[in-house]
């Protein structure tokens, strides 16, 4: 009996020694000199900043990068070519937006190109000779039956146009209106702006809004059918009235507590928009694939965007050596060190870079609309974004009140959400292991919304999100690779890995 014990014993602490020593030889895979000869070419001014639309498409050129890396590695290809296409629209200002009022004879009486369209619909918006519904300032409308119906309403509210105070635009009050209205399925809605605005400062901030180049990830339905909000002025309800003053009249009467909902015979024709650009942009995906039959079919995500700001106006390029080429090569080197291993985890590793945070999350959005791994059969998505400087004791800080200065050596911002709780251990434990030390101290209602990661935690995945913090180059032309810290890289790089293959072995995950 003594006997058949120690031979147990010998042999459990053999596979121990084994699976430390394989372990520690695919953490060897994470090189500092790999680090530094990846991102040199990431960051370098040939790329021009990594951006959809600049003259040498650096992104495209990055994209093939990373699917070569992949490939050569012998990670298999989530997707064909581990390419997902992501289809993005590319808006420009239009020329030639108008809004013209005609009599019920039909003839042009006003003409203008006071007009924005305020909801990013990305259509050419027109209407011809339309009838018009005055509903005053969208009070009450439960009664109304605006339905196939071009409606103009008041901004701000009967209260707001009684008072004294100067008139500006309250975001949270206007969009409550637009969608209460929305839901009665007008055909559009127009919104006046305050005939005491007399310089008419918000519809031009408006329209200076508007009238940037915009990207949007193209939608899978048909939008052209979606009703336009627009923004003009008191002009052209005047117009429609009858005569100059008459709207202002009308919103008196309304706020002194006069029938809202009002037919004129006069009509609007109207244009705006521009056909948008379709590009394209690509997530890279790559995996390794689990060694359990079952638990294979679950999966571990690593994340970081690899896009960046392309070439400023005067024709600098914004590299974007940290935000984010680091977490983009810290991800490769994770990558391959799974890749190494003989004996490969029970669960799926899958690595996804995804293309244009910097436009608005479009890549990581679009994976979670699309993913190409159930949401529902993910452990966790690991984002790393920022980790690649360490506080030197000047220019790394970037303002008095940053909540997220950048932090030194053994410092780490680990955020997580709360969807399971056992993660955020399973992390702590590995950054001791490491002498890391994890601030989470991030407020969640912020933070969990400034990266890829949100996709993720808004569809009930645990994530964890690894930064070292924002510094005086974030966003800036000085974010080069001269000021990178390669040894934090490589501990951020250690950190994915162990933890990683924590998550893909452990044998019970319940969230």
């Amino acid at each position: 009996m003594l006997i058949r014990k120690t031979v147990l014993i010998y042999f459990s602490l053999l596979v121990f020694l084994f699976s430390a020593n394989a372990q520690n030889e695919a953490l060897s895979k994470i090189d500092i000199p790999d680090l530094k000869e990846y991102l040199t070419f990431i960051a370098s001014d040939e790329l021009q900043g990594r951006e959809l639309g600049t003259e040498v498409d650096g992104l495209e050129i990055t994209a093939n990068y990373l699917a070569d890396y992949a490939k050569e590695n012998g990670l298999k290809p989530a997707v064909e070519n581990y390419f997902q296409t992501v289809p993005i629209l590319h808006t420009t200002l239009s020329t030639d937006d108008f809004i013209e009022v005609n009599n019920k004879k039909g003839k042009s009486v006003y003409q203008s190109k006071e007009l924005v369209k305020i909801n990013q619909t990305p259509v050419v918006y027109k209407l011809d000779e339309e009838p018009v519904t005055f509903i005053g300032f969208g009070e009450n409308i439960e009664s109304l039956g605006i339905k196939d119906k071009l409606v103009i309403v008041a901004q701000g509210s009967a209260e707001s146009f009684s008072g004294e105070e100067a008139f500006e635009w309250q975001n949270r009050v206007e969009r409550a209106k637009i969608n209460a209205i929305m839901e009665k399925e007008p055909k559009a809605l127009l919104i006046i702006t305050n005939p005491k605005d007399k310089e008419n400062k918000t519809f031009k901030q408006f329209q200076g809004w508007m009238s940037r180049q915009g990207y949007s990830v193209k939608a899978d339905d048909d939008v052209t059918e979606q009703p336009a909000v627009l923004l003009s002025t008191p002009n052209v309800a005047d117009a429609l009235l009858g005569k100059k003053g008459q709207y202002l009249k009308y919103l008196e009467d309304v706020a002194a507590g006069s029938k809202a909902s009002t037919e004129v015979s006069e009509t609007l024709s109207l244009k705006t928009g521009k056909e948008p650009e379709l590009l394209e942009g690509k997530n890279v995906i790559a995996y390794v694939e689990g060694s359990d039959p079952v638990l294979k079919n679950e999966y571990i995500v690593f994340m970081a965007h690899y896009d960046h700001l392309g070439i400023g106006k005067d024709g600098d390029v914004y590299n974007g050596a940290d935000d984010n080429g680091s977490g983009t090569v810290a991800i490769m080197e994770v990558a391959e060190a799974f890749a190494s291993l003989n004996e490969k985890p029970k669960r799926s590793i899958v690595f996804l870079w995804v293309t244009c945070e910097e436009k608005g999350h479009f890549g990581s959005s679009y994976y979670c609309d699309h993913p190409v791994f159930p949401l529902d059969k993910t452990v966790a998505s690991i984002n790393l974004d920022m980790v690649g400087r360490v506080y030197d004791g000047s220019r790394d800080d970037v303002w008095k009140d940053s909540p997220k200065k950048v932090k030194d050596f053994d410092g780490l911002y680990t955020l997580s959400n709360d969807v399971w709780p056992e993660l955020a251990e399973i992390n702590a434990a590995h950054c001791a292991e490491l002498g890391l030390v994890p601030d989470t101290s991030l407020p969640k209602e912020r933070f969990l919304r400034a990266s890829d990661h949100y996709h993720f935690h808004k569809n009930g995945v645990p994530i964890l999100n690894y930064a070292t913090g924002y510094h005086a180059d974030y966003h800036k032309v000085g974010d080069e690779v001269e000021r990178i810290n390669f040894k934090k890289i490589k501990r951020v790089a250690d950190l994915c890995f162990l933890v990683g293959l924590d998550l893909a072995n452990k044998e019970d995950v319940e969230f």
